[in-house]
């Protein structure tokens, strides 16, 4: 990393971008009209915390964390729903400069916990988590349709 690393609330410029970067995470392209509504919801969800990692003014990372009260834990869980710094950006700690800032504007909030769900296959992102200090500490089953 050459220039210095700004976090930052994502802006509706930053659309394309993050759209670009989730195809990369997720290997696949985007409906870029189906993404364009979810965008914008997230960014009316005053529950929702969505920031973008930037280098020298180009976006190169961010990370999506959706908040709701949970009868279970008896207070607010928040999830983080997407997280992918660009490879070529990797093991330069800003992941966890994204996590760090998420979790400065959400532990005020008097938070019960922070969950994160992970691909299987993803086992780089798994050391990842574990190295942020989250434990695995559940199994997820799902439904497809």
């Amino acid at each position: 990393m050459n220039g210095s690393l700004e976090i930052r609330d994502v802006k509706p410029k930053d659309e394309e971008v993050v759209r670009h970067l989730l195809d990369e995470l997720e290997e696949r392209v985007a409906d870029p009209s189906i993404f364009h509504s979810i965008f914008k919801e997230y960014l009316q969800r005053e529950e929702a915390v969505f920031l973008v990692a930037e280098v020298d003014r180009k976006v190169i990372g961010f990370i999506t964390c959706l908040g709701q009260r949970l009868l279970h834990h008896e207070g607010w869980v928040y999830e983080i729903e997407e997280l992918i710094v660009t490879e070529a950006q990797q093991g330069k700690k800003i992941g966890q400069a994204l996590i760090d800032t998420l979790r400065a504007r959400i532990e005020p909030r008097g938070i019960k916990s922070i969950e994160v769900c992970s691909n299987k296959r993803r086992k780089n992102a798994h050391a990842f988590y574990q190295a942020m200090g989250f434990a695995n500490s559940h199994e997820k089953f799902t439904i497809y349709f």
